[in-house]
């Protein structure tokens, strides 16, 4: 059975997923020229914690939100291949601090909210591999409300990448509510 993703109801959020190389330095600027390597878009699960906590958040009165933290905007990174599933807490294989994953750990994402009547909330990091040794794989990332534990509200799978020292990872979670 052949599922589209106009045919998923809820929260989505679409990921797009661009993997760039550095070519050339720039000696004034001090900084790197990047190419494009190449960009996937894929989508998400919605964990049953997610769902839970985004009702919270939009309906829940101020007793309900006691202890909620900050909204959903660390998006973090992992390199395990178990598809993702909606009773899943922690984002297995997640890239923590240590030897060889700098630069790719779970991150604070820029915002940007709607307005008016819109209805996409537009999430972003710019992940840049620093770690050495390399190369690191990466397949799947989530969206947390805390920098270290917290709540996992979204989970992407995407296409394995192979990111070499000073490639970059962007990525961007575009977040429909209608």
């Amino acid at each position: 059975m052949h599922i589209q993703v106009s045919d998923i109801k809820g929260p989505r959020a679409k990921a797009t997923l661009t993997h760039s190389r550095p070519y050339d330095f720039d000696e004034k600027t001090k900084l790197w020229k990047y190419r494009e390597i190449d960009r996937q878009e894929a989508y998400n699960i919605l964990t049953d914690a997610g769902r839970q906590r985004i009702h919270t958040y939009l309906y829940g009165s101020g007793s309900q939100r006691t202890g909620l933290g900050s909204g959903l905007n660390y998006i973090a990174l992992s390199n395990d291949p178990t598809a993702p599933a909606a009773g899943d807490t922690v984002l297995a294989g997640e890239l923590l601090a240590g030897v060889g994953t700098t630069g790719l750990t779970r991150s604070l994402a820029t915002v940007t909210l709607p307005t008016g009547s819109g209805t996409q909330t537009v999430l972003q990091k710019v992940f840049v591999f620093t770690g050495v040794p390399g190369p690191q794989g990466v397949q799947k990332t989530a969206l947390f409300d805390d920098p270290a534990a917290g709540t996992m509200a979204h989970e992407i799978q995407f296409s394995p990448r192979t990111l070499f020292t000073n490639d970059s990872l962007t990525v961007t979670l575009a977040i429909t509510l209608t």
